[in-house]
């Protein structure tokens, strides 16, 4: 099951799907519930067009901010005191609580049918025609806590015998918090932390009443490192627009880069795969044949220039018509020349950390690179029809307010520069967040205060000019798309 809110309205949440694939491997069967997409159709789909950009920035921002909004509000969190609260968090939103503060809410939410008990009980009973074996639930922020852990509560209330399961990329980075005495894991049976296909396919067996059927599905290719072909249910998808409908796929995993002090991705996918191509196309080719869909979002850590060259040739070397992807990547001179390759394969939007493009902000997060070449890379790119989504970090420590205007007024003049529409931006402000190089060793001058129980991130002695320059960062993002919000009830 898949909570709300999750910040995508185009893209189907990956890791269940994987997990569908490896149980229908194993015969087993089990229905995505995917929460956050029924709960954004009341809000979202207010923009006639939603812009060039594929993947996870393809969405209508309002809308989804509108759900957000709508869900933190009826938690019964928003008037209770946060703990560890960061400079420019939402309390809600960044779970900033004591752990008996969320416990309460959970249950006060459970005692009460409206909106979320009576809400949650229609679409899990909907969901199956008799108890099923388990039911997991997959958190990939602490946004989605509140929900999650309730979803947990009122399965058991409605199938006492039912396992239930804790899984997503935020458990695994709280893994061993969850170890140790349990406190956060306590509400599931079973918490399964990584990339945890064969772990799930092995509880579903002790589970299971019966031996396990030979498996369903053609094994995999030998070469290929991990599971690559991820199921989604007809059912599932209806409740995504098809105009934008984009399917998640994941080739490779870990960062080869490794180095960002700000990033948790080497502590949660420590281990790193190398692409298998013929593998990679052949998922594509299948998604396509079974669901019509030609749009697909890569969700690799850092999908290299190699990567993307050999990814390219390899759709190129039998073309399918229509087909538009996106990945992240990171600043490379070399994808200069590769933009009309890349390009012809049908790359439509490339994701690029670029952070920052001041030397002492570079020097602080181990990432280097001349802003001269960012900009003509970025600037090549849009003149071939990709749109690039550029990643800023602004307020990290030492930085001053004019520096951080500085380098926004940078991206504006760029994106100004490029046709229109070929540029978009991830702006954020530094987070402090567990598991990163830079918590572990702090830079000089940080001071860590605290970090909630359920929350990503800490709280620190950051600089005040950061809070306002926090909403000019989220208006510049929203600025294109000024749909109203949506309705201000849940319906089933």
């Amino acid at each position: 099951m898949v909570p709300p809110p999750s910040p995508s309205d185009t893209n189907p949440p990956l890791g269940p799907a994987i997990l569908a694939t490896a149980a229908a491997r194993a015969g087993f069967h089990i229905d995505v519930l995917d929460l956050n997409i029924v709960l954004l159709k009341r809000f979202g789909n207010h923009v006639p067009l939603l812009g060039r950009t594929l993947g996870d920035h393809g969405k209508d921002r309002r809308g989804v901010a509108a759900a957000a909004q709508w869900l933190f509000a009826h938690t019964g969190l928003r008037d209770k005191p946060p703990l560890h609260l960061p400079d420019t968090a939402d309390p809600v939103a960044g779970m900033h609580y004591p752990l008996s503060t969320v416990t309460a809410a959970v249950a006060a939410a459970l005692s009460d049918r409206e909106p979320w008990r009576a809400w949650l009980e229609h679409h899990l009973l909907a969901s199956c025609d008799r108890p099923p074996t388990m039911v997991g639930v997959s958190l990939m922020g602490p946004s989605q806590v509140f929900v999650g852990l309730l979803v947990l509560r009122v399965a058991k209330q409605i199938w006492p015998e039912t396992t239930t399961a804790l899984g997503g990329s935020h458990v695994t980075l709280l893994r061993e918090e969850m170890r140790s005495g349990g406190r956060l894991g306590k509400g599931a049976d079973v918490v399964l932390p990584g990339h945890c296909e064969d772990e799930f396919v092995a509880v579903l067996a002790r589970l299971s009443p019966r031996r396990v059927r030979r498996p369903l599905l053609p094994e995999r290719p030998a070469d290929t490192p991990f599971e690559y072909l991820p199921s989604f249910s007809e059912r599932q998808l209806r409740h995504y627009d098809r105009r934008w409908l984009t399917l998640p796929l994941q080739f490779t995993r870990g960062c080869s880069y490794g180095r960002c002090t700000f990033c948790t991705y080497p502590l949660v996918e420590p281990l790193i795969t190398a692409l298998a191509p013929t593998a990679a196309r052949a998922t594509v080719d299948a998604l396509v044949e079974a669901h019509g869909v030609r749009r697909f979002s890569l969700k690799d850590s850092l999908f290299t220039a190699p990567m993307l060259r050999a990814f390219a040739q390899e759709l190129l070397r039998e073309p399918a018509a229509g087909i538009r992807w996106s990945a992240t990547t990171k600043a490379n001179r070399a994808l200069i020349s590769m933009a009309p390759l890349v390009a012809a394969s049908g790359l439509a939007t490339v994701e690029i950390g670029v952070e920052t493009i001041r030397p002492e902000g570079q020097r602080i997060f181990d990432k280097r690179a001349d802003p001269v070449m960012l900009q003509e890379l970025i600037l090549a790119l849009a003149e071939h029809g990709i749109t690039v989504v550029t990643n800023l970090i602004f307020g990290y420590p030492g930085e001053q307010e004019r520096d951080a205007q500085a380098q926004l007024a940078w991206f504006l003049r760029l994106r100004a520069a490029a046709p229109a529409g070929r540029v978009d931006c991830s702006l954020n402000m530094l987070e402090m967040v567990r598991g990163a190089p830079m918590v572990a060793r702090p830079p000089p001058g940080v001071e860590l205060r605290g970090v909630a129980p359920w929350a990503f991130s800490y709280a620190w002695n950051a600089p005040g000019w950061r809070r306002d320059f926090a909403d000019v960062l989220r208006s510049v993002e929203q600025a294109r798309q000024a749909a109203p919000p949506g309705p201000t009830e849940m319906s089933a």
